[in-house]
């Protein structure tokens, strides 16, 4: 659908967002299965047995990187290279997941009713009718506050950007607007804008949980490591430590 905007480390993303009709999909589903408890936790499940994370909270944080992984970076990465803003009704989209039960396509039943006449940098549709409905049932099933699921969402959006900005590809001034946006604490429709100050900047000889330096980690953490195997991320802000100076032994 989208497939030859996407390059370089953007690539595998490419076969995310597809129409129904351009191939048979017998693996598909409504993509409202996603906002129903019921037929959500059976994903949940599946995916905890398979990545051996069974924690309510944790396993729903991990799954939930994935869906925002491939919806939101393909999502950016065609409204911007198309300059149009793309209509996400889950009431009208299947999904495809993959053998873990993440998400790993999502097909509009009705190709032309995908793209909007909105600009690009619109990303509204995104944020109200996909994120937030998938979000809220998330964060009442397995009782983890919001705010970790906006994060989580917000990180690959904001790595993607970058992506976009080191390739060259789009023209600047589309990437500008995006890249304002996420310094506001607002959309420019008054509506809430999850992307806002996602990182936060940490202070000179920082490093993070490989022991690399780092200038900027995530604002918030995902909470994975209520599953005790999985640890923190490298990013978390909890694993950012500063560097010892050598001690003179005497």
């Amino acid at each position: 659908m989208f497939a030859d905007h996407f390059h370089d480390d953007l690539a595998s993303f490419s076969d995310v967002l597809l129409h129904s009709e351009a191939a048979p999909y017998a693996r598909a589903i409504d993509a409202g299965t996603l906002t129903d408890p019921a037929r959500l936790e059976p994903l949940l499940a599946h995916f905890g047995e398979r990545h051996e994370c069974t924690e309510p909270r944790a396993r729903a944080s991990q799954w939930s990187k994935f869906f925002f992984a491939r919806l939101g970076i393909a999502a950016l990465v065609a409204q911007l290279s198309t300059d149009r803003a793309l209509d996400f009704d889950l009431n009208r989209l299947q999904i495809v997941c993959d053998d873990d039960a993440t998400v790993a396509q999502v097909l509009f039943t009705n190709g032309s009713a995908a793209i909007s006449d909105r600009p690009g940098h619109d990303f509204s549709a995104l944020v109200d009718s996909a994120f937030a409905p998938v979000i809220t049932t998330l964060s009442q099933h397995c009782r983890l506050a919001t705010r970790v699921f906006w994060s989580n969402a917000g990180v690959y959006f904001d790595w993607a950007l970058g992506e976009l900005e080191r390739q060259q590809r789009i023209p600047p001034e589309r990437l500008a607007t995006v890249r304002a946006l996420m310094a506001c604490r607002q959309r420019p429709d008054g509506g809430f804008n999850p992307f806002h100050r996602i990182h936060k900047r940490c202070p000179p000889g920082t490093l993070d949980g490989n022991g690399e330096p780092e200038e900027q980690c995530r604002r918030l953490c995902c909470m994975r490591d209520l599953e005790p195997s999985l640890g923190l991320c490298s990013n978390c802000p909890r694993a950012m430590h500063s560097a010892e100076p050598d001690r003179a032994t005497g």
